[in-house]
């Protein structure tokens, strides 16, 4: 959403603004007095809008680059935010509504994020499917050893890493996004421990620091391949 646009008074870019702030104040003003059904259809509406409009801004000049990506930020949030608002008005259990949710989440993300695409969207739903992974190793075995996390995590990581230099080839688009979920695995297995466990071997920082420069050394080495997978 360019500044010069806003600066020089532009109808169309203060109209779709208006309509856009009293959509959200109106359903977020009602949202707790409806059913949960017409909640639910309420959230798709605000969500299809957000999503709709950002598209429709992201070839128009007058919108700029950057009015499409805040638009799809909105929405995902609106998603999110309003999903979890509904699980908690209706008094649902939470832990199971919320892996729901998140999964509803992962699934909206990674179609709208191929479909339009958005490399924010499309990371954002891979991102939801890892927290769901995460969640569900850790009921399976919540005392994993680190060694154990690392066998959990870095297999992925490889394969996220392939999927990158195929898609390089088949639907270069997708190599990026492949690429930062498979270095965004790399660290899984101590952000797992540190922060989703909370049961952090000692020296977990040197393992970070150790894992981080292993990183930088093959990102080093073969940075001839990998800047040509993700250089569109």
């Amino acid at each position: 959403m360019s500044v010069s646009s806003l600066q020089q008074g532009n109808f169309k870019l203060w109209a779709l603004s208006f309509v856009s702030v009293a959509l959200i104040f109106l359903i977020g003003f009602y949202f707790r007095i409806l059913d949960w059904p017409f909640q639910a259809a309420a959230i798709a509406a605000l969500v299809s809008f957000c999503y709709g409009l950002g598209t429709y801004a992201r070839g128009r000049a007058w919108m700029g680059g950057m009015g499409g990506q805040m638009l799809y930020a909105i929405g995902s949030l609106v998603l999110l935010a309003l999903g979890a608002w509904m699980i908690r008005l209706n008094g649902w259990p939470v832990e199971m509504s919320m892996l729901g949710l998140i999964a509803a989440c992962a699934v909206v993300w990674l179609a709208v994020g191929m479909i339009v695409p958005s490399g924010l969207l499309h990371y954002s739903g891979w991102g939801a499917l890892i927290l769901l992974y995460a969640k569900f190793f850790g009921q399976m075995n919540p005392g994993a050893s680190w060694p154990m996390l690392q066998l959990l995590w870095l297999p992925l990581s490889a394969l996220l890493l392939w999927l990158s230099w195929l898609a390089h080839h088949k639907a270069k688009r997708f190599a990026s996004i492949y690429f930062a979920v498979g270095v965004t695995l790399w660290f899984m297995p101590e952000l797992d421990s540190l922060l989703l466990r909370q049961n952090a071997p000692d020296g977990i920082i040197l393992y970070i620091l150790g894992k981080l420069a292993l990183a930088f050394i093959f990102l080093f080495i073969w940075r001839k391949k990998w800047i040509a997978w993700v250089s569109v």
